[in-house]
């Protein structure tokens, strides 16, 4: 099933990056793999991920999941249907930013970057409000999201999700507009690229700020939004 999977995914590499590496990354289980459609659950954060050709193949390859809390869809007829048919309230809509490149950022020594540890927690919260309390401890436990500090400090953090994309980039207010965020991030595509990984991660499609960061270090864009649904 892995090589179908794949074989469907990568008529659209940029798009579907978000169910490929997961895939590749064997952290995803495929629950269905053909010529039409995939669909996948990936196993640390629990969502859901479907791309299909025809919406109607894609209500009957769902049919398999009775609950859900936590999707992507790559076709906004199938976002509708999800957020109908499982009860959600809350969408994203995304472009993909995918780093294709196998050569290191470099990266501006003006500030330290460190893990984070659990004890940051409120400091995280108090600057990032698009996760549960219960996803941001989880994420600093498991060592995934990193601080910069300037003269000692804390500036603003980085991370990655749980299913392995990049995001979380938050600076300080005061912080911003002097490069910090092309640092913390670049970093972390590091560190990706050395454990054999692409860098990617979703972009919300009116983000032009964090869009333009993508562009300048070097991601390349999908043409199509994906959809998260919660």
């Amino acid at each position: 099933m892995k090589d179908k999977a794949i074989k469907y995914l990568s008529n659209s590499p940029l798009l579907h990056m978000g169910m490929i590496e997961p895939i590749n990354r064997n952290i995803a289980d495929i629950l269905y793999a053909e010529s039409d459609g995939v669909l996948i659950r990936e196993k640390k954060s629990g969502a859901y991920m479907i791309s299909v050709d025809d919406p109607q193949r894609g209500k009957d390859i769902l049919e398999i999941i009775s609950a859900g809390a936590l999707f992507t869809a790559h076709q906004k007829d199938m976002a509708a249907y999800i957020a109908d048919k499982f009860k959600l309230h809350e969408s994203l809509e995304c472009v993909q930013a995918v780093y294709t490149d196998h050569i290191k950022l470099n990266i501006n020594k003006d500030i330290q970057i460190k893990q984070l540890e659990p004890l940051h927690k409120d400091v995280v919260l108090e600057h990032y409000n698009k996760l549960s309390e219960h996803e941001i401890i989880e994420l600093l436990n498991t060592g995934c999201i990193f601080g910069g500090y300037k003269n000692g400090v804390l500036i603003g953090f980085v991370g990655t999700h749980l299913e392995g994309s990049l995001g979380l980039l938050e600076i300080f207010p005061e912080y911003r507009r002097l490069g910090y965020g092309a640092i913390l991030e670049s970093y972390v595509v590091n560190q990706m690229l050395d454990q054999g990984f692409v860098p990617f991660g979703q972009i919300e499609v009116n983000n032009k700020n964090s869009i333009a960061l993508q562009k300048k270090l070097g991601f390349k864009i999908s043409e199509n939004s994906l959809y998260w649904i919660f």
